[in-house]
């Protein structure tokens, strides 16, 4: 995982070099500063004319400034690697969901994706920013404060503080390191549930109070809470014991600094001037490997953000698509030529096992026709839609498209010529004409108020206080179910698809509705093959052929005359 993350950095490794310079710069500065200041302090006990007093307290000055200089060029520079590659892996993980939309959402809540996406790309920060710089300054630093001792005063005081500076910067930050991890991880997998809980509960506000149940939603979240908080006062308390135990191995190795060049200045072998700088450098080296234990402590949450990130990036697809550009496809002028050869698909399910629920379908869809697929519910009727749409891909058989094979269809070839509207459509905060437009950026308003009439909407839209313009509260909570599923079709009508997918759209229609919308839809069909997915015999008489389905296998294909009197349990 940390080659990973750090291969996301790798174009920036000049920048993270010099923020890495400049960090052991600026440590080194501050070590110096300290000397210089006890080195001043020594001179001027010799009384106040002793030579060299003015010029040390001059030097102290250059170099503090020159350490605030170096200090904010290694932050400045650490910080901008760190949110640079952060917005990276937003990307990365973006285009991941959007390789394996929609079936991610079988698989994971939307509320645990964007604290994937927001909270855990986040706390990665930290591995960028706060954790290879120090690192390897502190390494640096340490050998150059050991090495200068050991020539500058005596090599036991050189050898006294690489040895704490190894306790400090390597021994320490390995205790309860699998447990913290461990803790870590579990703890952001709650923070995601937690999150999830949350979008789910403001989504569905209005019922769960007619519910009452926002009690119930209320006690969940303590638990969750208090189970993240366990987690918290694990990692709290092991990191403040870790915490310590550095701070007194740094006492320590100060006292032995103090101790031993006490012996060696009462042999002769070291004069006090050389004694007091140091124990200034070993006090000095306290934050260059303080700062080693403070991203070790927070070095497990980082790592179990990343596998939360990666566990998504890495995921296979749902639906299998081309790897590069895929065959040339002729587009028939009539709309598309579908067939289905022996498909079965089956959902993961428990022990990973598939649950089957469509077994070896064979259909033919003929350019321009519309078809009408019947069945109960769970007879798997919209998992066919969504193979026809290449949501997902068949466990088995195969799906064309104009005699290519879906699979192999590239990406934006298959979106512009198979669109999908679902029995539960989203709509995105903003105006009706924004909705629309998503499927056609360049649709002018006659194109927009066409397809509004088309389906039916008009008469709603011209209603609005700003018509087209008219803002759609979240998730289109200012329209009815029913026009929800209107507009959707609506944007569907705009991209003019060869092949279109329509599930239960007029399901929350009444009959009069319904009836005038599927006359209106006629002419807009024209030209286009048509899957329509219903439990209601009205839409049938727009079909060339149903289709009835039974326990994910076709019971029965009808056409021609027998379409227009379907049987009265159908």
């Amino acid at each position: 995982m940390i080659r990973r993350l750090a291969a996301f950095a790798r174009p920036f490794a000049g920048v993270l070099a010099a923020s890495t310079a400049l960090r052991v710069v600026q440590l080194g500065l501050g070590i110096g500063v300290l000397a210089a200041a006890v080195h001043a302090v020594g001179q001027a006990g010799r009384g106040p004319d002793a030579p060299g007093v003015a010029g040390t307290v001059g030097l102290i000055l250059l170099l503090a400034a020159a350490k605030g200089a170096a200090h904010y060029g290694e932050q400045y520079l650490g910080h901008w690697v760190a949110f640079t590659v952060l917005a990276r892996l937003r990307t990365v993980f973006f285009d991941a969901l959007a390789r394996q939309a929609p079936g991610v959402l079988h698989r994971h809540r939307s509320g645990d994706l964007t604290a994937r996406a927001t909270e855990d790309i986040n706390r990665i920060e930290v591995f960028y920013a706060h954790t290879i710089a120090p690192a390897i300054a502190a390494a640096v630093v340490s050998l150059g404060a050991a090495g200068y001792l050991a020539v500058a005063a005596h090599p036991l005081l050189g050898a006294i503080v690489l040895a704490g500076a190894a306790a400090s910067g390597l021994a320490v930050p390995g205790l309860w390191r699998g447990r913290l991890r461990e803790a870590a991880r579990r703890r952001q997998q709650v923070r995601g549930r937690i999150a999830a809980h949350l979008t789910d509960t403001i989504g569905g506000l209005r019922e769960l109070v007619q519910l009452r149940a926002l009690g119930r939603r209320r006690a969940r979240l303590a638990g969750l809470d208090a189970e993240a908080g366990a987690y918290t006062r694990t990692l709290a308390g092991r990191s403040a014991a870790r915490r310590g135990a550095n701070v007194a191995v740094l006492a320590l190795t100060v006292c032995a600094v103090a101790v031993a060049g006490a012996y060696l200045w009462r042999d002769g072998r070291l004069d006090q001037q050389a004694w007091w700088v140091a124990i200034a450098v070993a006090v000095a080296l306290g934050p260059a490997l303080s700062a080693v234990e403070a991203f070790a402590s927070a070095f497990g949450t980082t790592l179990a953000a990343a596998q939360r990130l990666f566990a998504i990036v890495d995921a296979a697809p749902a639906a299998q698509a081309p790897a590069g550009p895929g065959p040339a496809v002729a587009r028939h002028p009539a709309g598309a030529v579908v067939r289905l050869r022996g498909v079965s698909f089956g959902y993961p399910g428990p022990g990973g096992r598939a649950v089957p629920v469509l077994d070896h379908v064979t259909l033919d869809l003929a350019a321009g026709s519309t078809t009408a697929i019947l069945g109960v519910t769970g007879s798997g009727k919209s998992t066919l839609g969504y193979l026809l749409a290449r949501c997902v891909s068949p466990t088995a058989g195969r799906i064309t498209l104009d005699g290519v094979d879906l699979r192999e269809l590239p990406e934006d070839e298959l979106r512009r010529r198979v669109a999908l509207v679902d029995q539960r459509p989203f709509v995105f905060s903003g105006t009706i004409a924004e909705n629309l437009r998503l499927a056609r950026p360049d649709a002018g308003e006659a194109d927009l108020w066409h397809v509004i009439e088309a389906v039916e909407l008009g008469d709603t839209v011209r209603a609005l206080p700003d018509g087209l313009h008219a803002r759609l509260t979240e998730r289109g909570g200012n329209l009815s179910g029913g026009q929800l599923q209107r507009l959707a079709l609506a944007q569907a009508l705009l991209r003019r698809p060869a092949l279109l997918i329509c599930d239960e759209v007029t399901g929350q229609l009444d009959a009069a509705t319904e009836a005038r919308l599927l006359e209106r839809l006629r002419p807009e069909l024209a030209g286009c093959t048509v899957v329509w997915i219903t439990h209601r015999p009205a839409t049938l008489h727009l079909a060339d052929q149903v289709v009835v389905l039974e326990d994910g296998r076709i019971a029965e294909v009808r056409r021609g005359d027998a379409v227009t009197s379907p049987r009265a349990e159908v």
